[in-house]
């Protein structure tokens, strides 16, 4: 898989396991009369790049929440952005931040397709401790290319590794959800084997 397809499927994956919000998410951003849209939140100059990639976006591009709500048109905005433009628009603009993580995963020794997606959907939390805790766990000589093991470190170490102690028992909620998601991922399309077939 190239870089721009692994940081693809790491989009889908962080938003179909619910660490991203929902694509037609609109509320009012917590710092101003503005709108927050989409499955990561994009407020301000963020929120107008998205709406010009969706055909009918420009009408809500630079105003205000409360225009739009007092208008009437927060359902009309929100399935702008649920529509298959509007995902495809958000997941494009997602992508682009996760090349971040795709390139940590890379630099870190991992080449398993299954693996740098699972890893990289930890990107979030900080792309250089990922990172870290992937070239760790390699030096101490752990099979991070293979995804039970890796998704076994990030559930035993990382809230530690990554100073969350109290967060201990979401972060291995969450490694649990990432790991069935990208065990049963299909990148056929890819050219990527079924988990069960040996990928």
């Amino acid at each position: 898989m190239t870089n721009r397809e692994l940081a693809k499927e790491i989009a889908k994956g962080l938003v179909e396991t619910g660490v991203e919000g929902a694509y037609d998410a609109v509320s009012c951003s917590t710092a101003g009369d503005y709108p927050s849209l989409g499955c990561s939140q994009w407020e301000g100059g963020r929120a107008d790049i998205l709406l010009s990639y969706i055909d009918g976006g420009d009408k809500f591009a630079g105003r205000t929440f409360s225009d739009i709500e007092a208008a009437g048109e927060l359902e009309e905005l929100a399935e702008l952005l649920g529509s298959e433009q509007g995902i495809e628009a958000q997941l494009m603009i997602l992508a682009n931040d996760t090349l971040d993580y795709v390139d940590a995963c890379l630099d870190a020794g991992l080449t398993d397709s299954r693996a740098i997606i699972y890893a990289g959907m930890w990107g979030p939390t900080s792309t250089h401790c990922v990172y870290s805790f992937i070239k760790m766990r390699i030096a101490a000589g752990h099979d991070m290319n293979d995804l039970d093991t890796c998704a076994d470190e990030f559930h035993d170490l990382y809230y530690s590794w990554a100073d969350c102690d109290e967060y201990k028992h979401g972060y291995q909620n969450r490694s649990n959800r990432q790991y069935e998601y990208v065990r049963t991922l299909d990148l056929s399309e890819y050219g990527v084997p079924g988990y069960d077939e040996g990928e």
